[in-house]
């Protein structure tokens, strides 16, 4: 559907590749910096007295000087009681978030918006609130402006690395700032549902089924909703970083939630489940594909710091009543039959992709990208059609609810309601009637499915 673009191919080919290290006597370096510009996108982060805290290409003897010039330019912008919030240098954008002692730049040559870039760097930074707390990293800074943040960040690195890998590979839950749930007959999730709360510890505060990536079920307290940032750390932890996994399915972690509370830690039990043997943890074993039955997660969000062997036992007795009534079988079957086709959805549908964002639910949902966009680099460039559709959207006046796009391979539309975010991608023979009634016909298919695609409400308590 999308033009071959060899320049941009061969980049995205390597994107993922590691630098390399340079040697001591700089024989190596101007190799090594031709691998370190060639990268379509970089994330650093400073203290606010130029200390490199991470980046995700290039180690200390490399990004030195850069971290230099880049705290030079925002130390110069902050001492006229001004805010450096993005520039351009050739085709490359910069973009800057500042908060308390922390600087976060994403420098990016692939087309995203500089609001789409915020996001992303605000999502780095709860990352690390994640493991520091708001008040801890404070101190750290406090006792003494030029405090090296990545000793208590030490072992981290994966997961920040993840989460900006997952950002250059084009994250339709970053751009939507949503949730995906795994699809479920209404009966069988109220089933799990009730499940939960059935089992529910005295002090359980958030829990949570989650699979290949996509929530289940979820039971919370009434006045509390947890924030789709917060789910995003926990899912990216789990399923992208594979740290959690790699400790042999069962783990009990300290975290922040910052969206819930930025200034303490709550405690997660987390049980992986193979759906095979569900009464036994997932035994270590390589990082599965999506889909794969074992990607299957239990976690139960407590504030005491002594609850282990009671959510261990509460998952014990989840995981027998969710076997005895069937459930097991269920999720099993949802993760294998994986994410419908556009046909399966709309037969005979003009639409190649689409991507559905329920508004009220902070939820989204997507088809499967067979056939069309099979390898990493075609998602990409759908996921790049999207930025752009999203950011010429929220661009827009508010009374503007619907933009169209067209190339000379394909058409493209977003359309924006109080209900629902959707953009729908067609190829460029499809006339603009079609794609809107293709595009209608997505939206009444969600409307009779909502309560299968979406948590609405979930189980509280």
């Amino acid at each position: 559907m999308f033009p071959p673009d060899a320049e941009f191919e061969a980049a995205f080919n390597t994107e993922f590749e590691d630098v390399e290290e340079m040697q001591a006597d700089g024989s190596n370096e101007e190799a090594v910096m031709l691998q370190w510009r060639a990268k379509l996108k970089h994330f650093l982060i400073l203290s606010s007295a130029g200390k490199p805290i991470y980046s995700r290409h290039g180690d200390d003897q490399l990004i030195t000087n850069y971290i230099g010039v880049v705290q030079t330019i925002i130390s110069f912008y902050q001492s006229t009681n001004d805010t450096l919030r993005g520039f351009t240098a050739g085709d490359v954008r910069f973009v800057v978030v500042s908060k308390g002692p922390l600087n976060l730049v994403a420098i990016s040559r692939l087309p995203e918006s500089d609001s789409q870039l915020r996001g992303q760097l605000d999502a780095l930074y709860m990352q690390i609130l994640s493991t520091l707390t708001l008040p801890s990293m404070e101190r750290m800074f406090a006792a003494r402006a030029n405090y090296d943040l990545r000793r208590p960040l030490q072992g981290t690195e994966t997961l920040l690395s993840a989460l900006a890998d997952g950002f250059t590979r084009g994250s339709p839950s970053t751009l939507l700032s949503a949730l995906e749930c795994l699809k479920l007959r209404k009966a069988h999730r109220q089933t799990i549902n009730s499940t939960l709360l059935k089992t529910r510890s005295e002090n359980l505060l958030y829990g949570l089924i989650v699979a290949s990536g996509k929530l289940v079920s979820v039971v919370r307290p009434k006045k509390h909703s947890l924030h789709p940032g917060d789910l995003h750390l926990i899912f990216n932890m789990l399923f992208e970083a594979g740290s959690v996994k790699a400790g042999g399915g069962e783990n009990w972690i300290p975290l922040c939630l910052p969206g819930f509370n930025n200034t303490g830690y709550l405690y997660m039990y987390v049980s992986f489940l193979d759906l095979e043997h569900p009464g036994e943890p997932v035994q270590e074993r390589p990082k599965s594909r999506e889909g794969d039955p074992d990607e299957v997660a239990i976690l139960l969000i407590s504030a005491n710091k002594e609850g282990f062997f009671e959510l261990r036992t509460m998952r014990d007795e989840l995981v027998e009543q969710l076997q005895r009534n069937g459930s097991i079988d269920r999720i099993r079957s949802a993760v294998r039959q994986g994410r419908p086709r556009c046909t399966d959805i709309v037969p005979g549908t003009v639409l190649r992709h689409f991507l559905y964002k329920s508004r009220g639910n902070v939820q989204f949902f997507m088809p499967g990208f067979e056939p069309g966009f099979v390898g990493g680099l075609e998602r990409r460039r759908l996921m790049t059609l999207y930025a752009h559709l999203h950011s010429s959207l929220h661009a827009k006046p508010a009374s503007l609810k619907i933009h169209h796009e067209a190339s000379t391979t394909y058409i493209a539309l977003a359309w924006t309601t109080p209900l629902f975010e959707l953009y729908a991608v067609a190829p460029a023979s499809t006339s603009r009637q079609a794609l809107a009634l293709a595009a209608n016909k997505v939206v009444q298919w969600v409307r009779r499915e909502e309560e299968r695609v979406f948590i609405i409400g979930g189980a509280v308590f």
